[in-house]
């Protein structure tokens, strides 16, 4: 059967390093980076939404990996910061890293030079990063919606330079574990390996733990060991920057278990009309480097990720993967992409793993760009514009789970004031509301009509709701005022229930550009525990004018670490106040829950009182449930 000539399309030749047992794929490709050119090992990576690369940032005892390469930004001409603010970046239960953003020009392997966002690794430590046989990983989401914002999309950049035809919308893997080679072709697809058994996987969002719905995820219907069915109507996700199998904790022990008992049982992925079997000689790999090196041990691990079963490399070597988007043109040069789904075909040289294959067939040829808009299948977001029923304008910004934007109140005093937060899910639907969590400073950052209200915080904890006659903020309000305001209010805490609706925004309206911050000695900086044995470690910034603060860390509880940001009244002090206000916010990353803990520094007794309230993801029906309030009082540990 004749096929059409292949259009143009990019190769990336990649290289299988020492099978290590950390869950990180072994596969990489060598691509230059900077100005002159510094060939570093990149994983092209699926289940990551992000850019990033080891760096001479990191001090000479951290990001110690068994690649051992760093970008050295000194010896780039083309290199550039695109931010002055060091901040984590969470890869979840695996690990988390310190970035900076950064700009500078990635050379293809055809010779195109790319300029590219990345975020740079300036400190990580842990066995997982150890053992990774690359420096870093360019990010192939599922979309280019899910893209962090601090990031390029490497496949999309290049359908906008024209080095890729739209047209062809694949980004196909095809590694030869024997061999230790492969490839990562982008713009075009090998018909000839498209042939024989195959499993097509739809893309269904994996919404079970926010924050991660760039993953190619899809449905699983059964999942079994052996004979023995442990799971049903679950996902499953397809990572070429992952190894072994990881997901549901509880899956993963059970299957652990089960193959503990020494039969060798085969693993059985059952689809909608599709199968996937892998015997014990496949899911049992020897570990060529690493703590455990010489064992041969089975591929499974807990890691927190709720109802999913994800895999790659493990299952990635015997088929040749290919990932199908669906191309949207927005102008000339710009264009968007949407997930398909994943196909899976077993290679001709290896073991057949597909043991039931999908009636639906693979056509290799062009894929119809479109001209319209679509309407993303994740959800309302709660990105825009909103005004509420006192007049109050709020516009947000939302990168990954991390929320941002101004405020422009109506009441009380008037303004532009900062807002951070979290926000947690993909999005409104008829069917489910995602948290959101805001904290709010009362000081005008166009720096206005001084008034007492500066010294004041917010806190805002709510759901977003989608409904047939718009998009619906719902947010608990509580209003810390540390000290008088004649004639408006009086020193404490106020509660109110706003409701906002979406809007276009206004024209002129300013982006919210986030402020240079400094290291600030302040009181509310340390560890502060609670009865319940919170732990809240808080260090303190301010702006470069020390006008106001931003507070950042940690709330521990029961050996779960969650992530902190807010804002806090560090001119309290000088202003010989008794109460330094305090607003922060905090996302679980195990349920999606986001809370504001709003409340009051006793700058004379050294007691930090919050109050807490606690938002949960929930059915529309059930939203008079979703937020829960108490009090957190610490006290400064010793």
């Amino acid at each position: 059967m004749a096929h059409p000539p292949s259009p143009s399309n990019l190769v990336f030749p990649m290289q299988r390093g020492p099978f290590q047992n950390n869950g990180a794929s072994p596969w990489y490709s060598t691509i230059n980076l900077g100005t002159p050119p510094q060939p570093l090992k990149f994983c092209l990576d699926s289940g990551t939404n992000i850019n990033w690369i080891t760096s001479t940032l990191c001090l000479a005892d951290q990001c110690v990996h068994f690649a051992d390469g760093r970008f050295d930004v000194r010896a780039s001409s083309t290199f550039s910061f695109t931010d002055c603010l060091r901040r984590p970046y969470s890869f979840g239960p695996w690990g988390t890293m310190q970035v900076e953003s950064a700009s500078d020009v990635l050379t293809t392997p055809a010779g195109t030079d790319l300029r590219t966002q990345l975020l740079l690794a300036t400190a990580y430590e842990g066995e997982q990063f150890k053992q990774l046989d690359w420096d870093g990983a360019l990010g192939l989401p599922c979309s280019s919606a899910y893209v962090e914002g601090r990031s390029s999309f490497v496949l999309q950049t290049l359908m906008r330079e024209g080095q890729l035809d739209p047209a062809y919308p694949f980004v196909a893997f095809d590694w030869n574990r024997q061999e230790r080679t492969g490839s990562c072709q982008m713009g075009a697809v090998d018909p000839l390996k498209t042939q024989g058994p195959r499993v097509f996987l739809p893309w269904s969002a994996y919404t079970a733990l926010p924050g991660v719905e760039y993953l190619w995820s899809a449905d699983l219907k059964t999942y079994a060991v052996g004979t023995e069915q442990l799971a049903c109507d679950i996902k499953f996700a397809i990572d070429s920057g992952s190894s072994r199998f990881k997901g549901d904790d509880t899956l993963m022990r059970q299957t652990l278990a089960r193959i503990a008992l020494g039969d060798q049982p085969e693993i059985v992925l059952g689809f909608a009309d599709a199968e996937i079997t892998l015997g014990a000689d496949l899911y049992n790999c020897l570990i060529e480097e690493g703590p455990q090196k010489g064992q041969i041990l089975p591929q499974f691990n807990p890691l927190g990720l709720r109802d999913l079963v994800l895999v790659g490399s493990v299952v990635m070597e015997h088929c040749y993967t290919v990932y199908e988007y669906r191309v949207v043109r927005c102008s000339n040069t710009l264009y968007s992409l949407a997930p398909v789904g994943v196909w899976l075909f077993n290679r001709a040289d290896g073991p057949q793993i597909i043991t039931r294959s999908s009636s639906k067939r693979f056509v290799p040829g062009t894929r119809a760009v479109l001209n319209e808009r679509l309407t993303p299948t994740h959800g309302a977001s709660v990105a825009g514009t909103w005004q509420n029923d006192y007049g109050s304008v709020m516009t947000l910004e939302l990168s990954g789970q991390r929320v941002r934007g101004t405020y422009q109140s109506s009441t009380g005093s008037s303004g532009r004031y900062d807002v951070i937060g979290f926000s947690s899910g993909p999005g409104a639907t008829h069917a489910l509301n995602p948290p959101l969590a805001l904290a709010i400073e009362w000081h005008d950052v166009d720096e206005q009509t001084r008034d007492p209200s500066w010294h004041w915080v917010s806190g805002l904890s709510g759901q977003l709701s989608s409904t047939d006659q718009g998009d619906v903020l719902t947010l608990s309000h509580l209003l810390i005022a540390s000290t008088d305001f004649p004639d408006l209010a009086r020193r404490g805490n106020y509660v109110d229930k706003l409701v906002y609706r979406r809007m276009a925004q206004p024209a002129g309206a300013k982006a919210c550009v986030p402020f240079a911050s400094i290291p600030v000695e302040n009181p509310l900086s340390g560890r502060w525990v609670a009865s319940d044995e919170t732990c809240l470690t808080l260090h303190v910034e301010a702006d470069s004018q020390h006008r106001f603060g931003m507070v950042k860390g940690h709330l521990m509880l029961g050996g779960a670490v969650s992530e902190v940001c807010g804002f806090t009244d560090i001119t309290a002090p000088t202003s010989h106040l008794a109460f330094q206000s305090v607003s922060l916010t905090v996302i679980n990353p195990q349920d999606g829950a986001v809370s504001t803990l709003c409340g009051s520094l006793d700058l004379i007794g050294q007691t930090l009182n919050l109050l807490v309230l606690a938002t949960s993801p929930s059915a529309p029906a059930q939203a008079y449930l979703a937020t829960r309030l108490w009090s957190l009082n610490c006290t400064r540990a010793t």
